[in-house]
């Protein structure tokens, strides 16, 4: 197939919005599905201004993390990360659950957002099945990196929920993909089926992946005191555009749950057919119950 001359559409920018309600972003972006960066979401918010790269070597300096199956002090990651740069960028500390390794810092993150609520995962009813089965979704997770450092795949997070990223410090460049481009990313088989094959979306072979040809991207910058909402399904990745922190969050409910009900399935039918079956009648009543505690 010739390629040569085919040209991808240009990327497609988020609108940006503040001063909604929580019924309003739900009408006009949770339920229809449309990916926005929400301007002031996380006003009160101390971590904006107090976790500066001097706080977290001060506080946290001699702690040590691994990256990698490396070793690493909590210093030596924002060290590199302020030196990071494109051609040889800095060691990636992410997925860090502040709850569990940081549980003090939860104040500085307080209170929780309106908009990106309700949460079910922080509903009684997911207490017995939250980290066992959905791999403990309604965690906030930390994420530190330095410029030219990117999320080393293109994806749509599990378990098939809404996710929150919150923007702390720095700029971050997002590339987004609606659900219903899917079949143009090449998803990988079986237990990866929400990950492209596709391994570098900014340099992208179209004599090997031709139907990318076809995908919208929309790509935009969140920077410190922004929030980026990305609906269930949506396939995404990020760049680091300077020293960066960020927050990320899974949220369920009534608008997502046939969405993270139907990416458990999926999963589970990978698994051990027995555990599948008993995992899916534990995810099904823990969303009843929540269904009813939410009226």
């Amino acid at each position: 197939m010739n390629t040569e001359n085919r040209e991808i559409p240009l990327y497609l920018k988020l609108p940006r919005v503040s001063g909604l309600s929580p019924g309003e972003f739900r009408e006009q972006y949770v339920i229809p599905g449309k990916p926005a960066i929400i301007k002031d979401a996380i006003d009160d918010w101390a971590a904006l201004t107090k976790w500066t790269p001097e706080f977290w070597k001060e506080n946290y300096g001699e702690r040590e993390v691994s990256i990698d199956e490396r070793g690493y002090t909590v210093e030596q990651v924002i060290d590199l990360a302020l030196e990071s740069k494109p051609d040889s960028p800095a060691p990636y500390y992410r997925n860090i659950r502040i709850r569990h390794d940081f549980a003090e810092l939860m104040a500085d993150i307080s209170p929780y957002p309106p908009l990106c609520g309700p949460n079910w995962f922080h509903s009684l009813a997911f207490y017995p099945v939250r980290e066992r089965i959905v791999g403990g979704g309604g965690h906030y997770e930390l994420f530190i990196g330095g410029a030219g450092r990117s999320f080393p795949f293109l994806h749509f997070d599990a378990p098939g929920a809404h996710t929150f990223i919150h923007q702390i410090a720095g700029k971050k460049k997002f590339i987004l993909f609606a659900p219903s481009d899917s079949d143009y990313l090449y998803p990988m088989n079986g237990k990866k089926f929400s990950v492209s094959s596709i391994a570098d979306i900014e340099n992208v072979d179209l004599e090997q992946f031709p139907l990318y040809a076809k995908a919208s991207k929309y790509e935009d910058e969140v920077g410190p005191g922004d929030t980026l909402f990305m609906p269930a399904g949506w396939w995404h990745t990020a760049l680091m555009k300077s020293f960066s922190i960020s927050l990320g969050i899974d949220v369920v409910n009534d608008t997502n749950w046939d969405s993270v009900y139907g990416y458990m399935k999926k999963r589970a039918s990978y698994e051990n057919a027995v555990l599948a079956s008993i995992y899916m009648a534990a995810m099904a009543s823990a969303g009843l119950m929540a269904r009813a505690l939410s009226k």
